[in-house]
């Protein structure tokens, strides 16, 4: 054959996977302690000292230093103390592998795909914006067209979302046609999205973020949400660049793949752990976002819901224990006509053995003695 894999071609890829090193740096996270314990200046002290290549931009450092949340409890004003003025240098946060909190649940319903489903044909559309094609707005154009051809059910996983044309769409898919729409967005953005709402009809709305980094001090820095796709109906998905918001879908560069096919499958598992890893609605919001309304809505829907799933739940229970008691009869009476099948079996190869001069002596034992 003379069609080659990329991987089996010599020269192609780097051989094996990448080194230890490279993967991972004490001198830069000791140097990112610095940084979130005593600012700029402690950070390119430590990196002179160590001799340690700059490996934060500017916006970079702008970013810790904001998404850094002191522990809970700290004191007002209490300086954090220098990692270098410490002769243990080591990491104590411990990180479970498992939690024990159950993981919310998709009360709205999901496409039933088992492992290896087949999804539909593989189709790849590339889609640019500005583009000079019928429309300029490709981008947006393309997301919209996407949401009014779901039948059951919506997944947006979304770093911001300020686009009241989108949210509209969204909202009549729930309202008109009854398709679930499941929304993922950004901790930090989830003000500006509440701002935008008004009925959210079908909808369940959670919050994500990205990796949390505990420092020995107890500081947490909490990443970004940068995954941006929407899967329709388990079958399509979208993603790119495009944000969806209105200055992406009239100014910025931006570009989207939408996909069908076998690849389907990885992003309807990586909502899934995201949708595991979200958390609800949190209460501590800004004072116009409860004064809308809204802050109140979403929480009695949550109140709702989570009533209503406790009662199917319970229900459910009930459906099996009824089942569980009814096969427990059956087995029961299976068995006890089992038991009295074998002792008449008995009975019968008992009361007519065949009589021998070796077992005569045994018939007359009491053990053999049969009234007839």
């Amino acid at each position: 054959s003379h069609s080659q894999c990329l991987e089996d071609a010599p020269g192609r890829w780097p051989p094996g996977e990448p080194s230890s090193p490279e993967l991972y740096s004490e001198a830069q996270r000791l140097a990112l302690e610095e940084l979130v314990a005593g600012g700029r200046a402690a950070f390119r002290a430590f990196l002179r000292r160590e001799k340690v290549p700059g490996f934060l931009s500017e916006p970079e450092i702008q970013a810790i230093l904001q998404a850094a949340a002191p522990p809970a409890g700290a004191e007002d004003g209490a300086a954090e103390p220098s990692l270098s003025a410490s002769l243990d240098c080591s990491s104590l946060t411990y990180f479970p592998e498992q939690s024990d909190v159950e993981p919310p649940v998709l009360e709205l319903g999901w496409p039933a795909f088992s492992s290896g489903s087949y999804r539909g044909l593989t189709r790849v559309e590339a889609l640019f914006q500005p583009s000079f094609g019928e429309t300029i707005y490709s981008c947006k154009e393309a997301v919209r067209r996407q949401i009014r051809s779901a039948r059951e059910v919506i997944a947006v996983v979304m770093d911001t979302f300020t686009d009241i044309d989108i949210f509209k769409d969204l909202q009549e898919a729930c309202s008109k046609r009854k398709v679930s729409v499941y929304i993922l967005l950004d901790r930090a953005s989830f003000p500006h999205f509440l701002k935008m709402c008004r009925n959210l009809g079908l909808m369940r709305v959670r919050t994500i973020s990205g990796n949390t980094y505990c420092t020995r001090s107890g500081v947490k820095i909490v990443g970004k949400v940068q995954e941006k796709f929407i899967l329709v109906d388990g079958i399509r998905v979208t993603t790119g660049s495009y944000s969806f918001t209105w200055t992406d879908g009239k100014l910025s560069s931006s570009n989207i793949l939408i996909l069908s096919g076998p690849a389907v499958a990885h992003f309807d598992l990586e909502f899934r752990i995201l949708f595991a890893r979200s958390k609800p609605i949190n209460p501590k919001l800004s004072s116009s976002c409860k004064k809308s309304g809204m802050f109140n809505q979403l929480v009695r829907r949550t109140k709702a819901s989570s009533d209503l799933m406790k009662e199917n739940f319970l229900r459910m229970d009930f459906f099996y224990l009824r089942a569980f008691v009814g096969n427990m009869r059956r087995k029961q009476s299976f068995l006890y006509a089992s038991r009295e099948a074998k002792c008449e079996s008995n009975i019968i190869m008992q009361a007519s053995p065949p009589l021998t001069e070796r077992n005569v002596s045994a018939v007359m034992r009491p053990r053999w003695s049969i009234e007839r």
